[in-house]
């Protein structure tokens, strides 16, 4: 449906990113910014729309981007995402602005440039809205559905949100608002803000849920006024609790098996939610004295001689800090009562928490099944149903990209893991810069990978548990990225 307002082509140059685009976390503060917001919020359906586009060598004729003139220069309301693409397809160094994004997708958008017979376009038709509450009414329309990565994409939850305090901030949720304050004042904790994008695009109802409740924002040290929230005792006293927080609600479900919505119900589930994680709440206490304050459990300092956050108790899905010496902190530990820690127990479960949503059904089920096993006990099993989900997780990846599939499952993953990183074939450097992608590619060989095939091949073998931590540890980057650049191609 073509927008009723006039229209007229405009070179990109002209044109603008719009810097309060309802799918960003927050307002962004440049057009650089608000490209960076693009990709990593929306920067695989801006792939999927890029290979349509290429392949096509315009945009629809009959879906035109939206935009008011400001000041000599075109604000893009609606169509931010073809705009995007259109920057990349003229200059894809845009993508090498930042590490991450470079590294995930400058050479998937390279490639699609290179396959594609057409010249990137230097203009397009727009249609000029008088102004954007005029404008405003048909982008909501646009939004009310979706076509999935190459049309229109249903704005969630979030992004609903964000929109109707679009054009009055203090009206803005608390929900809102924490997204907001968390992506503004800890954008430099990429871990964070993973998780935050995660539940942001998947699970926003039980952010709302949290910062709703008053003990949450007690605990925390929210404060929320006029659509605004910060951090009382500041973001480095607050960062442990949110990413412990964030990284919880990022995945399907608790620990329990419940979802978080039946996990976290009442107030006093909440309370006892945050009591597990005590250790990283922030108060006043620790921030007179970090060395020396003490919880109110009686435990020792929230902070190591080191500066590292201790991790919380066991059974809480918090990720381990970076630097972290990996104590327990478990009742028990030498301090406390003398003890020595108590050892720690092997590693009995492989692929826990493993969220393959982009998979079939009976992939993730199999994947599900098989993180219950104790691999200690069940070494057996284990090994099989290894083999099974790398050689169907496989297939149906290189399936989805009208990819051949190998006879002989090394070859096949070695394509996949190229595929999704092009530079895991080179030669290997210095550990700390190699990536897990390229680390698997390298150690993906016809003998390496035999340990894998003779658990299901060869009657007389047989795994021991290491064998099949050491291969699922291995692996499963590589089918977390799978599951991140699934394709589009049908499997039928």
């Amino acid at each position: 449906m073509r927008p009723p307002f006039p229209v007229k082509a405009v070179n990109l140059v002209d044109l603008d990113l719009d810097l309060r685009n309802s799918r960003f976390p927050r307002d962004a503060q440049s057009q650089a910014d608000a490209f960076h917001l693009m990709m990593t919020t929306a920067g695989e359906d801006c792939l999927q729309l890029f290979r349509d586009i290429t392949r096509k060598g315009q945009l629809s004729s009959s879906d035109l981007a939206i935009a008011v003139e400001k000041d000599g220069r075109f604000i893009v309301l609606e169509g931010n995402r073809r705009l995007t693409c259109l920057q990349i397809w003229n200059n894809p160094d845009l993508l090498a602005t930042d590490d991450e994004i470079e590294r995930t997708y400058l050479a998937r958008f390279q490639r699609l440039i290179t396959d594609s017979p057409y010249m990137a376009p230097t203009s397009i038709t727009v249609a000029i809205a008088p102004s954007e509450e005029v404008a405003d009414p048909v982008v909501e329309r646009k939004h009310a559905g979706g076509a999935g990565g190459a049309g229109t994409v249903e704005w969630g939850a979030a992004m609903k949100d964000r929109r109707r305090a679009r054009n009055n901030p203090a009206a803005a949720s608390r929900a809102m608002a924490f997204i907001q304050l968390v992506s503004t004042e800890l954008e430099d904790d990429q871990e964070v803000q993973a998780d935050l994008e995660t539940v942001r695009t998947k699970r926003y109802t039980m952010i709302q849920r949290f910062v709703d409740r008053g003990v949450v924002r007690d605990r925390l040290g929210l404060k929320f006024a006029d659509g605004e929230m910060t951090f009382l005792y500041g973001p480095e006293a607050t960062v442990d609790i949110v990413r412990a927080v964030l990284h919880d609600f990022a995945q399907p479900k608790a620990k329990s098996g419940k979802t978080w919505a039946r996990e976290l119900d009442t107030v006093r589930d909440f309370s006892d939610y945050l009591e597990g994680y005590e250790r990283l709440l922030p108060n006043a206490a620790r921030l007179a004295d970090p060395d020396s304050a003490t919880s109110e459990t009686g435990g020792t300092s929230t902070h190591s001689s080191n500066g590292s956050t201790p991790t919380p108790d066991p059974g809480t899905n918090i990720p381990q800090t970076k630097g972290d010496p990996g104590v327990s902190t478990q009742k028990g530990y030498e301090g406390e009562d003398g003890r020595p820690p108590r050892p720690a127990s092997p590693q009995s479960h492989i692929f826990r928490g493993l969220v393959l949503d982009q998979f079939t059904n009976r992939i993730q089920e199999v994947v599900r099944q098989t993180s219950m096993l104790n691999v200690q006990r069940q070494t057996e099993v284990a090994s099989v149903l290894l083999r099974v989900i790398l050689e169907l997780a496989t297939y149906q990846y290189l399936k989805s990209h009208g990819i051949e599939v190998e006879r002989y499952l090394d070859r096949s993953l070695r394509t996949a893991i190229k595929h999704m990183e092009p530079s895991a074939s080179d030669s290997l450097g210095q550990a700390e810069d190699t990536s897990p992608l390229q680390k698997a590619f390298h150690e993906t060989t016809s003998d390496s990978i035999r340990l894998v095939q003779y658990a299901v091949h060869d009657v007389h073998s047989g795994r021991t548990p290491n064998e099949v931590l050491i291969l699922a540890a291995r692996y499963q980057p590589v089918l977390i990225s799978m599951n991140k650049h699934m394709g589009n191609t049908s499997l039928t």
